[in-house]
């Protein structure tokens, strides 16, 4: 994500230059055309005319460069953070396999509801999630931000594929940016997911098949 960053920090740059050059020139330019352009009689010559509906386009396309350059990094920032749906994928098959088939079935049936209807948990989910609860407090995660996750791996994988494996302490510097504001409550359950990942060592840890994607249970 250093790259996107550096996109970032460029465009602000550009952007807080625009702004200033664009306030000299907005109390500035009518005092330059009123001396430059303006006849003896104090009337507005036509070039004066054209040259001010012409400042005025510029400042319209380059304001709107500004919001499509902008709009194109957030969707490469975001491509870059939901890239970590396939560790969710492998860390919900270690819940299921902790939870068993069935319970998981019903944990997915819950949660897709919610996601779909809009609709909060019943009180007959409560059963499943009390057994959900018990085996994310193992890693330090929330039920609340399993949702999030679980959400997140719902985004579609054509849209946001990506093949590039890295290690898990550069993913965890990549957390240690500004998300996006529809994605910045992921950060948090992100940061505990590759958190306990960097502790393998200490623990007995699955994902034996994903050695570089691997969270511990207690």
């Amino acid at each position: 994500m250093e790259i996107i960053n550096n996109y970032y920090n460029e465009f602000n740059q550009l952007k807080t230059r625009n702004a200033s050059i664009s306030k000299t020139f907005v109390t500035t330019k009518e005092e330059i055309l009123d001396e430059i352009f303006r006849d003896s009689d104090g009337k507005d010559k036509d070039i004066s005319i054209h040259l001010i509906q012409l400042f005025e386009q510029k400042n319209k396309v380059i304001n709107n460069t500004f919001i499509l350059t902008e709009n194109v990094l957030k969707l490469l920032r975001r491509k870059e953070l939901l890239c970590y749906r396939d560790k969710v994928s492998d860390f919900n098959q270690e819940v299921k396999k902790r939870l068993g088939s069935d319970t998981w079935k019903e944990i997915l049936t819950i949660f897709n509801r919610k996601i779909y209807t809009g609709k909060e948990f019943k009180k007959d989910d409560n059963k499943y999630l009390t057994k959900l609860k018990k085996v994310l407090d193992k890693v330090n995660i929330t039920k609340v931000e399993f949702e999030l996750l679980f959400r997140m791996k719902h985004t579609s994988n054509n849209e946001f594929y990506q093949n590039e494996i890295r290690t898990l302490e550069q993913d965890l510097k990549n957390l240690d940016v500004d998300f996006p504001n529809d994605l910045k409550d992921l950060k948090v359950p992100l940061k505990k997911f590759e958190l306990n990942s960097l502790n393998q060592h200490n623990f007995n840890t699955f994902f034996t098949s994903s050695p570089i994607c691997s969270i511990q249970f207690n």
